[in-house]
C-alpha cells in the first residue's frame, strides 16, 4: 500500500471512531481499493497462515466472478427464522457504516458470505460440528475478482474506544503479510483414499417405501440423500479440492465455507436466486442422466433425458413451484415453456431459467426462503416432502443441500443449492448425493444415480473412477 493509502485507510477510522462516539455503538469502517489480479485460490492458500478454518470461497461461471473471504470481523448467526433476523441484522449493521471506494458493481464492498442448513428442525448427529443452522460471515479482508479487474475490501468493525493509528497500522500489517504468502503453489490432493458405502441396502430399501407411499398419495415426490465416508492416510487440501473442481467443473458454482476445522465445499450446477439491481433469476434444475462416452451417444441421452415421462414430472413440480413463488413476490415473470439440456462433465440435466422483475418487498434472502427447499431438494408438497424426509432418511445432511452464497451492502447477490458437495475433515470426508423419488422409481437405478452424482467430487479429490 501507498503512503496515501495509509493516510486514507486512518482518515477513515477516525471517522468510524468519532461516529461511534457520537452513537453510542459501533461502526463499520470499509475501505475498497482497485489492486492487480490476483489469483483468487492463491489468495485464498494464502489466507491459510493467518485465517485458518475462518476462510471462504465462491466462484460464479456465468460472469466469471471470484469472492475470497479472509477472518471474520462480525458474524450473523440464526436458528428461528434464520433468514429474516440475518437480513434485519445486517440492515441496521449497515446503517452507520462508512464505505470508501466501492463501485457500483456487485459483490465490491462489504459482503456476507455463508449458508443455511437444509432443515434447521432435523435432528442432529454432531457431524456438522460448530456449523450453524444458518451463518454469515462479514470478512475481515475480501478479494473480488472479475476478469481482468480485482477489489479488495477491508472490514473493520470500530468503537469509541479504537485508536486509530493502531488500528491502521495493524491492518496494513496484516495485508502486507498477506500479499508475501501469496504463492500459485497449492498443496497436493491425496492420491488414494477408501471409500465405505454407508447402509446401501438399506437405503434401497428406504427408496422402495417411499416409492410405494408416493403410489398410495400421501405426497408427489420427496427427494432422499445419502452419504458416503472417504479415508486417507493424509488430510484433503480444500485449497487443492477447489483449484480441480474450477478446472473439472467449470460451469458449476464452486465454494468453501470453513468453520473450525472442517471445510464444506462443492461445485453446484443449480442457482437458486439472484439479485442485481432490479432484476431476479432463479434456475429449475431437475432431471438427470449420465454423459456419453461419445458426442453421438451423449445427444442420444440427451433427448431420452428430454422426452423421459418420470424426469419431465420431478422437473414440472420444480418449475411449477418455482413459477408460483416468483409470481408472488416479483413482476414480469418469464418461464419458457419447455426445458433445455445442461451439460455438466459427468451429468446432464433438465434445466430451465426463470427471469422476473424484484417487487417492493423483493429482499434477496426473502426469496431465498420463499425458494428453499425447491421440490428438486426436498420434493412436493414443500412442507409434507421435508417431513416424510426427516421420518424416514437417516442422515443429518447439515449445509448438503440448503441454500449457500453471499449478499452485498447493496442487496445484490446470489445464492446456490448446495449439491455436488461434500465436508473435509482432516484426513477424513464426507460426500452427500441424492435423487428424487416418485412413484414409479426403482432403488437399484435411483442408486445407480447417486453414484453418478458423487464423481465430480471424488474426481475434485483425487479418488480413481468410482463404479
Amino acid at each position: 500500500m501507498s503512503t496515501l493509502q495509509h493516510q486514507e485507510l486512518f482518515s477513515l477510522l477516525h471517522q468510524g471512531v468519532s461516529k461511534a462516539e457520537k452513537r453510542g455503538t459501533s461502526v463499520l469502517v470499509s475501505q475498497v481499493l482497485s489492486v492487480a489480479a490476483v489469483d483468487p485460490l492463491s489468495f485464498y492458500a494464502a489466507g491459510s497462515f493467518t485465517y485458518k478454518h475462518d476462510r471462504t470461497f465462491w466462484s460464479d461461471p456465468e460472469n466469471d466472478t471470484t469472492i475470497v473471504g479472509l477472518g471474520r470481523m462480525n458474524q450473523f448467526q440464526a436458528n428461528r427464522d434464520r433468514f429474516r433476523t440475518i437480513e434485519e441484522e445486517w440492515q441496521r449493521f449497515l446503517e452507520d457504516a462508512i464505505i470508501e471506494g466501492a463501485p457500483s458493481r456487485p459483490g465490491v464492498g462489504p459482503v456476507l458470505l455463508g449458508g443455511f442448513s437444509f432443515d434447521p428442525s432435523a435432528p442432529e448427529s454432531g457431524e456438522w460440528g460448530s456449523f450453524p443452522e444458518g451463518g454469515m460471515v462479514l470478512p475481515e479482508i475480501m478479494l473480488t475478482s472479475a476478469l481482468d479487474q480485482a477489489w479488495l475490501t477491508i472490514n473493520a468493525v470500530v468503537s469509541e474506544e479504537d485508536d486509530p493509528e493502531k488500528l491502521s497500522e495493524g491492518l496494513l500489517k496484516q495485508h502486507a503479510n498477506l500479499l508475501n504468502k501469496i504463492t500459485t503453489v497449492y498443496s497436493s490432493n491425496v492420491e488414494a483414499f477408501s471409500i465405505e458405502e454407508i447402509n446401501p441396502d438399506q437405503w434401497k430399501e428406504t427408496v422402495r417405501s417411499a416409492a410405494e407411499n408416493i403410489r398410495g398419495g400421501q405426497l408427489d415426490k420427496v427427494v432422499l440423500a445419502r452419504e458416503i465416508k472417504l479415508k486417507s492416510t493424509q488430510s484433503f487440501s480444500s485449497t487443492r479440492t477447489l483449484s480441480n473442481l474450477k478446472e473439472q467443473q467449470s460451469d458449476s458454482y464452486v465454494f468453501a465455507f470453513e468453520y473450525g476445522e472442517k471445510c464444506f465445499l462443492g461445485a453446484s450446477p443449480e442457482r437458486l436466486v439472484k439479485r442485481e439491481g432490479q432484476q431476479v433469476y432463479s434456475t429449475c434444475l431437475a432431471g438427470s442422466i449420465q454423459r456419453g462416452v461419445s458426442e453421438e451417444q451423449d445427444e442420444t441421452l440427451g433427448q431420452e433425458l428430454l422426452y423421459d415421462q418420470k424426469n419431465r414430472i420431478e422437473h414440472d413440480l420444480v418449475v411449477q413451484m418455482i413459477r408460483t413463488a416468483m409470481e408472488e413476490e416479483c413482476e414480469f415473470v418469464q418461464v419458457p415453456s419447455t426445458p433445455e439440456i445442461l451439460k455438466t462433465p459427468h451429468i446432464q440435466h433438465l434445466f430451465t431459467p426463470v427471469v422476473a422483475r424484484a417487487g417492493k418487498r423483493t429482499s434477496l434472502l426473502r426469496m431465498v426462503e420463499r425458494l428453499h427447499p425447491t421440490p428438486a431438494l426436498g420434493g412436493y408438497p414443500q412442507i409434507e416432502a421435508v417431513k416424510e424426509i426427516k421420518r424416514i432418511e437417516n442422515l443429518d445432511r447439515g449445509w448438503y443441500a440448503g441454500p449457500v452464497g453471499w449478499v452485498d451492502y447493496q442487496g445484490n447477490g446470489e445464492f446456490a443449492v448446495a449439491i455436488r458437495s461434500g465436508l473435509l475433515n482432516g484426513d477424513q470426508a464426507t460426500l452427500y448425493a441424492g435423487c428424487g423419488i416418485v412413484g414409479d422409481s426403482d432403488p437399484d437405478s435411483e442408486y445407480e444415480e447417486t453414484k453418478m452424482k458423487f464423481k465430480p467430487m471424488l474426481t475434485a479429490l483425487g479418488g480413481k473412477k468410482y463404479d
